[in-house]
């Protein structure tokens, strides 16, 4: 028998700081000289990356949260962070993202039948959590002041993208500009479409599908077959590591499998106002500059993983 738990029953360990459902917390970055408060009343961005934020940015810490209903918390956790972020002395919440994990496990259920005997059975419960994750960031701009000096550096900027323009929807021509930045190296051909005056919906899912699946061989083949020998020896310590890195590709393979379902403009347009932000985030997670190993450790799946 099994029962679906949707209700959060977990608590987070993350490397010396306890994170309990429903509370927001902050995990300092290593050997990080501690940011004064913002004043009362200053402002705190949320943004997806750090590239448009008053240089130079430092990152203070990690922000964490788990929360029952996922999506739906969205508001409260950006509420939760900005307030926890102000009082470390960071002015922007950047990054934001949800990770869904299902936890498996078994627990007794006693039943009383008609004539009042009491059995047991072992039932499965899946237990569903939601953690929210962000860094905490200090730009420039913080108070007015530069931040103190740090040797915790915000991820560099992504390829410079080029704009495209015209009567296209917002949430179309995000993606696109952003997908426009990538033509160098993974969408020559897509080059005409990116720019066109009215970018079609459909072509921006499609262009994105192509990139990923020139990532995702990247990640799963170029790197570990080719670079790190894993053909001929995967029990290596850096084969090993590296599949550790690889099973948090998950997130990325389930928004493909997303966008290779819609298969009309109307439906495309629809999905992108919706998940748009999504996109962006994978483009800017998980995607190289370039593939070549300096490219490959400078991207923020990578960074994020080595900070584990």
């Amino acid at each position: 028998m099994r029962r679906n738990v949707l209700n959060c029953l977990c608590f987070v360990v993350l490397a010396g700081s306890t994170a309990a459902c429903g509370g927001a917390q902050f995990k300092a970055t290593p050997n990080e000289k501690p940011q004064r408060a913002l004043k009362h009343g200053a402002k705190v961005e949320v943004v997806e990356t750090a590239d448009a934020l008053p240089q130079p940015v430092i990152v203070v810490g990690a922000l964490s949260e788990v929360t029952k209903k996922g999506e739906d918390d969205r508001k409260n956790v950006e509420k939760d962070f900005k307030l926890l972020a102000a009082g470390r002395g960071c002015d922007a919440v950047v990054g934001l993202k949800l990770d869904a994990e299902e936890q498996r496990g078994n627990q007794k259920v006693y039943h009383k039948d008609a004539d009042g005997k009491v059995s047991m059975a072992v039932e499965e419960v899946v237990t569903q959590t939601y953690r929210w994750k962000a860094q905490c960031v200090r730009s420039a701009a913080a108070d007015g002041a530069a931040p103190a000096k740090s040797s915790a550096v915000a991820p560099g900027p992504a390829p410079e993208p080029a704009v495209v323009s015209g009567d296209t929807d917002p949430a179309v021509q995000s993606v696109a500009t952003k997908l426009a930045g990538f033509e160098t190296n993974y969408l020559r051909q897509w080059k005409d479409k990116l720019h066109a005056t009215t970018v079609d919906p459909l072509d921006a899912v499609a262009a994105t599908l192509e990139l990923m699946a020139q990532v995702d061989k990247f990640w799963k083949v170029t790197v570990p077959m080719d670079w790190l020998g894993c053909r001929t020896d995967p029990r290596s310590e850096a084969c090993v590591n590296h599949a550790k890195l690889i099973k948090d590709f998950r997130r990325a393979d389930e928004l493909r499998h997303e966008m290779e379902r819609l298969d009309r403009s109307v439906s495309a347009l629809n999905w992108l106002r919706k998940n748009g932000g999504r996109v962006t985030v994978y483009l800017d997670t998980f995607v190289p500059a370039e593939t070549s190993d300096s490219a490959m450790r400078a991207t923020l799946f990578w960074t994020e993983h080595q900070a584990r």
